[in-house]
């Protein structure tokens, strides 16, 4: 299992930030390679805390889960993404974690960048 972790500062409020966030897909496709990573999610959005919850119910991983948190910060928000991942294959892990890593925190930096 290998968990990422993103932050992106964003002008928006994190309760604009967050609501933003629950607007994303449960469905997620990601270009890996010549091919694509795929999974679909359920997200358990948790407004008090401006945090989003999910975990893979189908998908190309043995198990993904994570959690979206916006926090209030000077002149807007950071936008915070912990993802753990499981590929499954343990004897892959070594060539394959640090390159799905990368695609996956550039889609995360990609899903907010226009906030």
């Amino acid at each position: 299992m290998r968990t990422i972790r993103v932050e992106v500062r964003t002008a928006l409020s994190a309760d604009a930030a967050f609501d933003r966030i629950r607007q994303f897909d449960d469905e997620w496709t990601v270009p890996f390679r010549g091919a694509s990573i795929h999974w679909r999610q359920r997200s358990e959005p948790a407004p008090s805390g401006r945090r989003i919850s999910f975990t893979q119910t189908v998908g190309d991983f043995r198990s993904l889960s994570g959690v979206w948190r916006t926090v209030p910060a000077s002149e807007g928000c950071e936008v915070l993404l912990e993802l753990t991942y499981d590929v499954g294959v343990p004897i892959y892990d070594r060539i394959l974690d640090p390159l799905i890593e990368r695609v996956l925190t550039t889609a995360a930096r990609l899903a907010i960048s226009g906030f």
